[in-house]
Parts: structure tokens; C-alpha cells; sequence
């Protein structure tokens, strides 16, 4: 029988000589780190290292969330549209769940909500109560965004849908103050709005609420209720509907965290050779 070569010298384990001199020279090493003249540096240096490694760690939690968030996206935009009325909003988060409402636009009440952007061009977001048919409640109708020059609110009919037939599109939560406050109501209570805030801009009408909003898409799910104006040959793509977002990005957590993690090793490594080298040119 043909003798098998031996095994690369790489793949071996370690002798026990070897293992005895790699113990000798961590204990050397550690005795240097921790000497009285350098325990100060190197306690810096593992603060600034714990530092870093739970910088990587925060970002690999950030990941998992935004990972949750997007599979509970996926759950909600594969969902069954809700129908709103007054019956109660099903429990849970409804966020970017599909709706449909069939009822009646309030023009008269709508108003305009500021520093929105599309295209890299300012603008609002044009906002209309839709009277829900059938029911006591309405509901807010994010219906897509309009150029700065249309801020004045004399001249937003001309935007007004063809048909006031169902109207498809995405639930989205009210926008509070970032403490978690109801915003003020502004003196300008249509042209004044800095967040779409339900609980406040439902005290201006003569109504109640639903607690979301609809925003509608480009292509709702039926297609038809979702008409566009037809006011005025430059204004026949207004408002723009509002694209969802399909990407479902994780964003750079993970890139971030290899590098918080990947410095805490750079730091060491180099901290030990300066050590290194310093302790040689003593001797």
C-alpha cells in the first residue's frame, strides 16, 4: 500500500515547544501592557477598544431592528386592503398597509403640509379630508406633493380629482412633534402645517378623524379610483403621488459595525507594537 505524504507542516498542531513559546511571549507581552510605567496608556487603550466594540455591537442591533422592520412591511403591503369606515382600524401597527376609502373629498378643508421635496424640488404635500361614505368619521388623504409656487390655497382646485370614486393607497401613522407631543395648531391652519399631526389638524374640522393617514400611490390596486386631474395642461401631473418605498435597504449598519470592530483590532495591534518596539530600543 502507498504510504500517505505527511500533512503540510502549516496544518500540523502546534508542538509542545511551540505552544510553551507563544505562552512565554503572552505572558512577556502581557507584562509589559501591565507594567506600573504603561498601565495607565493600555487601560486607555482597552476603554477606547470597549469603546469601539460596543459601537459595532449598537449597529449590529440597529440591523436587526431595520431587518424586523422590513419583514413586518413585507407582512403589511402582501396584506388584504382594509376598508375603511367606521368600524374599528384592525389592532397592531398599520403602517404601510393597503386601504380604500370611498366617500367624498373635502377641497374647502384640505391643507398643505411644508418642506416636502420631489425631485430635489421644494414643495408641500397637498392633504385632503375625504368624507368616508356611509360613516361619521373622515379621513386624511395624502393625495401627493405640489411645487412651493402653488403655495396659495385660492388656486389648489384645480387639482381636485376627476372622479370621486374608491381611493386606493397605503396607511401611514400621524407625524407628532419629535418629543412625542401634539403639534401646535398653526395660525395658518391650511398652508401652515410642518408634520402631518391627525390628533392636531382633526381639531380644526367640523369632524372626526380616523387615526391615519392614506396616502396614495402612483398605481393604487385598482387603478381607476386613483384619477388624476385634468386642470390646465402643465398641471395634469399634479399632485405627484408619493412612490412607497420598495427597496427594503438594511442600510450601512453592517458595514459599520465590521469597521467599529475592525478598528478595536487596529488599536490593539498597534498599541502592542509601539509597546513592542519601545521596550526594544530600552534594552
Amino acid at each position: 500500500m502507498a504510504r500517505l505524504p505527511d500533512a503540510p507542516a502549516a496544518q500540523r498542531p502546534p508542538s509542545a515547544a511551540e505552544a510553551a513559546l507563544f505562552a512565554r511571549e503572552t505572558a512577556a507581552t502581557l507584562a509589559l501592557l501591565f507594567s506600573r510605567r504603561r498601565i495607565l496608556p493600555t487601560l486607555v487603550i482597552l476603554l477606547a477598544m470597549a469603546a469601539m466594540a460596543a459601537l459595532g455591537l449598537w449597529q449590529l442591533d440597529r440591523l436587526e431592528q431595520r431587518r424586523a422592520f422590513n419583514q413586518q412591511r413585507r407582512v403589511a403591503l402582501a396584506a388584504p386592503p382594509i376598508q375603511l369606515s367606521d368600524a374599528p382600524l384592525p389592532p397592531g401597527d398599520l403602517r404601510d398597509r393597503q386601504a380604500v376609502a370611498t366617500g367624498e373629498f373635502d377641497y374647502a378643508r384640505q391643507v398643505a403640509i411644508r418642506n416636502q421635496s420631489y425631485a430635489g424640488q421644494p414643495g408641500y404635500h397637498l392633504v385632503t379630508p375625504l368624507r368616508i361614505a356611509g360613516a361619521e368619521k373622515a379621513v386624511l388623504v395624502n393625495r401627493g406633493w405640489i411645487p412651493h409656487g402653488e403655495a396659495n390655497a385660492a388656486t389648489w382646485r384645480v387639482f381636485d380629482e376627476q372622479q370621486n370614486g374608491p381611493q386606493f393607497g397605503i396607511l401611514q401613522p400621524t407625524r407628532r412633534r419629535p418629543d412625542g407631543a401634539i403639534s401646535a395648531i398653526p395660525e395658518d391652519t391650511q398652508t401652515g402645517w410642518y408634520r402631518l399631526d391627525v390628533e392636531a389638524i382633526d381639531q380644526t374640522l367640523p369632524y372626526n378623524l380616523l387615526p391615519v393617514v392614506l396616502q396614495l400611490t402612483p398605481a393604487g390596486r385598482e387603478g381607476a379610483g386613483n384619477s388624476r386631474p385634468r386642470a390646465g395642461s402643465d398641471l395634469n401631473s399634479l399632485p405627484h403621488r408619493i412612490e412607497p418605498d420598495l427597496s427594503f435597504s438594511e442600510g450601512n449598519h453592517l458595514s459599520y459595525a465590521l469597521q467599529w470592530f475592525g478598528f478595536a483590532i487596529i488599536a490593539a495591534v498597534v498599541y502592542v507594537s509601539i509597546v513592542r518596539r519601545s521596550e526594544a530600543r530600552d534594552t
